[in-house]
């Protein structure tokens, strides 16, 4: 098999990297298939850039850090520190979402990748994921999951929220372990990955650039929710 070949997880058929595409159809099953990271880098070198890598072993980045009250979480506290960013909060209001956002790259092409790992409250009463193409706190596209081995993508336009792709069930999920989410983004067309398997693919043209963060929501008040957010990591395109 030639040295940048792979197979297809779903049927198990060899296949060849294109180009510089980091995802592929396969033309035995037609899946969207990801290219594998050490093959996307060799073929993708001159055009991607690592533009942000955080471990969370300092906050050299600004995330926001401390304690704040609202009537949707109170309190929450976010804290970094070994290697984690941690959310602590005790949820107000049902389906409340707090989110933050890094104010330094505003991309148009990229590849997002946050690991995260649920640490206290019920499986099906939060959620966390990452923000992106965000313009401000009433615009900006959302995909998170839950424990119970669901995912969503919304967008929130003027405040209103529309959902993207539905609540959706994926075995690819692990419950009470470290996740992994991903979106890659060409223009209108988004990629999202969970755990490096690809579970849905749409087109939308709400917002063309923008921020990219993290988030968590919590549907419970009442609830007390912790999470870890492990690492943080942005690739965009040179020139983009």
């Amino acid at each position: 098999m030639p040295a940048h070949s792979f197979h297809c997880p779903s049927c198990g058929a060899p296949l060849t990297p294109r180009g510089n595409a980091a995802v592929i159809s396969c033309p035995h099953c037609f899946t969207s298939v990801i290219v594998p990271e050490e093959l996307r880098q060799d073929l993708d070198a001159a055009q991607w850039s690592t533009l942000l890598f955080d471990g969370f072993t300092s906050n050299d980045n600004n995330w926001l850090v401390g304690t704040q009250s609202s009537e949707y979480f109170d309190p929450l506290n976010r804290i970094i520190a070994e290697g984690r960013y941690r959310w602590e909060a005790h949820v107000n209001r049902a389906s409340s979402i707090s989110k933050v956002w890094l104010g330094e790259y505003k991309v148009l092409d990229f590849h997002l990748i946050a690991n995260c790992k649920h640490i206290f409250g019920s499986r099906a009463g939060s959620a966390w994921g990452v923000v992106f193409r965000v313009q401000d706190n009433q615009n900006y596209y959302w995909f998170r999951m839950t424990d119970t081995n669901f995912f969503a993508v919304s967008v929130t336009k003027e405040g209103q929220w529309t959902d993207v792709v539905e609540w959706t069930r994926t075995d690819v999920i692990k419950p009470n372990g470290v996740n992994q989410l991903e979106v890659i983004a060409r223009e209108a067309h988004f990629i999202f990955l969970i755990n490096g398997q690809i579970v849905s693919e749409v087109d939308d043209t709400q917002f063309s650039r923008g921020l990219v963060g993290l988030a968590v929501e919590g549907y419970v008040a009442g609830e007390k929710i912790t999470f870890d957010f492990l690492d943080f990591t942005l690739r965009g395109v040179v020139n983009a």
